[in-house]
């Protein structure tokens, strides 16, 4: 027990930017292999991309929605080389990062222990939660109950006197999504309905109205509903990015991909199950079943607003 207790913690402390795996992970350490470099730890993560532009290397790892990012030169090649790697196997790599920043370090080998555990938990599998899934129904009725859920959902939003704990962080752009995404669906749930999911992946920028906020990738709800002369429609719910109403997929894209806010571009977008907690771009999946990181993840954003913040230590978070 103590060990899977471990081996969770490892996992849970990769899942927001300044995340630990340990109560040392806060303070700063030189990177013997160059000059001095002021470092914080990161953590074991899976890095599930890895982009050059512009003489260096955007990287991105599983959870994650932020960029990272690792100089294309000599002293950096054994680190690079590691990260592509363990992208093309999905397996861990152990992550520094320079202090106060999103650029990487120094890349260190996982353990056997930490490839085992991250194999265990990413699976191609599709997986179905029991009976109950099969009572919900898969198309919402009409528009006024579409609009009526997504009115729903918006009173739950982190700052408004109708939220329950916890609160989803629709005011918090910069990372959590698939939190937010995971607690509307449990709104849906409630109410009788089922939904998907949709992921859409690249350099994305998107704004709030009064900041631009960079993503790896975005999602959110899909669900379906029928409109005035009976045709079933599907619309996103994400009132992070649009609070007036459900919009379509290809208008929720398109707020995704903002050219007010810098060069940005879409690379792959993927419907899924609505039970799927995460996605990475070659497709595999993780689960939350029982919201156990879910809800841990939005109490841990939702005193922040704006995109600027920087994201706090989930590593406390389990499944």
């Amino acid at each position: 027990m103590k060990k899977i207790l471990l081996s969770l913690m490892v996992f849970v402390s990769v899942l927001s930017i300044n995340s630990c795996s340990d109560s040392n992970a806060n303070q700063e350490t030189v990177n013997p292999q160059s000059k001095e470099v002021a470092m914080k730890e990161f953590g074991r993560t899976v890095p599930v991309g890895l982009d050059k532009e512009d003489g260096k290397y955007r990287v991105s790892f599983i959870l994650s929605a932020q960029p990272y990012e690792i100089k294309d030169t000599k002293e950096n090649e054994a680190f690079i080389s590691m990260i592509s790697e363990a992208v093309k196997n999905e397996s861990p790599v152990h992550i520094f990062l320079k202090a106060n920043s999103n650029e990487i370090a120094k890349v260190e080998s996982p353990t056997l222990e930490d490839i085992r555990f991250f194999k265990s938990v990413l699976t191609k599998e599709i997986k179905t939660e029991g009976s109950a899934d099969r009572k919900l129904a898969s198309v919402i009725p009409d528009l006024a109950t579409l609009n009526s859920l997504f009115t729903q959902i918006k009173n739950q939003s982190c700052g408004t006197s109708t939220a329950s704990s916890p609160c989803i962080t629709f005011r918090f752009p910069v990372d959590g999504c698939y939190a937010r995404a995971h607690k509307m669906r449990q709104i849906l749930n409630n109410a009788g309905y089922e939904c998907e999911k949709q992921f859409v992946y690249g350099n994305l920028r998107a704004s709030t109205g009064t900041c631009c906020v960079s993503w790896v990738y975005h999602v959110a709800i899909l669900v379906s509903f029928k409109n005035a002369s009976g045709v079933v429609e599907k619309r996103i719910i994400d009132p992070s990015l649009n609070s007036t109403g459900p919009i379509t997929d290809t208008a929720w894209r398109a707020a995704c991909t903002n050219s007010t806010c810098g060069s940005t571009s879409v690379s792959s977008y993927a419907n899924t199950a609505g039970n799927v907690y995460y996605r990475n771009p070659a497709g595999s999946l993780l689960y939350d079943n029982n919201l156990v990181n879910t809800n841990c993840t939005l109490t841990a954003f939702s005193a922040l607003s704006g995109c600027f913040a920087s994201v706090p230590s989930t590593a406390h978070c389990g499944f």
